[in-house]
């Protein structure tokens, strides 16, 4: 179980393959996310980890036929996903899949004017070790711009079981508490100015419950008792059918410059 936050992602069973097809599209309400990440027309764009490619379509119809999207992902399936999604959406010219490692990135030094990450910190082997990557390969003038979660931050009601089943799916994160933690390896690896923000959007008629199916995934992979998990997925869904569900979790957003020296 040691890297299973890494090996998840690597070999991905087809079940959760489709729920993450459909969690990664792009929605026109994720827009204040990547605001920040003041995204315009000919820029050379990044997205680390890129999934199955929601995101990196929705880059490359803002970059234009002047830019270009580099999609960078561990996981050779998703990158399969992301040139037929690409070709599609008639954008397939103006992205390049990379398949990376999860330990570095490879691609030349100040090569990206944005670099944009979101969810994927969590689950590196060396987030430190990306976010320095981030800014080698940002240009000079750059903005690297990561949103991502805190999964202590986590509210869901019905709470009951939530906080165990929490504790137990914890095997999925080599690092669970990312959110609190980006200002300072941003800081440490020469980004100024640094700007912050926390995106809170509640939940109450059941969007999130993809999520809370993954989490239970997890914790049953750690041993939790199938019976209890069963009982938490009946609660979430007899209090979304009755309308007295709820569940948050905010989004943590570091936007980082990189110094002209």
């Amino acid at each position: 179980m040691s890297t299973f936050y890494k090996d998840h992602w690597v070999d991905i069973e087809p079940d959760r393959m489709a729920r993450y097809e459909a969690m990664f599209q792009w929605r026109d309400g994720q827009a204040p996310l990547l605001a920040p990440a003041q995204i315009e027309a000919g820029q050379r764009v990044v997205d680390y980890g890129c999934g199955p490619g929601g995101l990196a379509i929705e880059l490359a119809r803002r970059v234009g036929d002047g830019g270009k999207v580099f999609a960078v992902d561990i996981n050779a399936d998703f990158l399969a996903i992301v040139e037929q999604r690409a070709a599609e959406a008639g954008v397939a010219e103006r992205i390049e899949v990379v398949q990376g490692d999860g330990l570095t990135i490879p691609l030349p030094a100040a090569c990206a004017d944005r670099v944009v990450c979101k969810n994927v910190l969590e689950y590196v082997p060396d987030p430190e070790g990306i976010v320095a990557e981030f800014f080698r390969i940002g240009s000079p003038d750059g903005i690297v711009h990561v949103s991502d979660s805190d999964w202590g931050a986590f509210l869901v009601s019905p709470e009951e079981d939530h906080a165990e089943m929490m504790a137990a799916a914890g095997v999925a994160f080599k690092t669970p508490h990312i959110g609190r933690r980006l200002y300072g390896m941003f800081a440490d690896a020469g980004f100024e100015p640094i700007e912050t923000r926390l995106v809170a959007i509640p939940d109450t008629v059941g969007g999130m419950r993809s999520v809370i199916q993954n989490m239970t995934t997890y914790a049953a992979t750690a041993g939790f008792d199938e019976d209890r998990l069963q009982a938490f997925r009946d609660r979430i869904d007899a209090a979304i059918e009755a309308k007295r569900y709820f569940a948050v979790l905010p989004q943590f957003l570091v936007t980082g410059h990189v110094p002209n020296a």
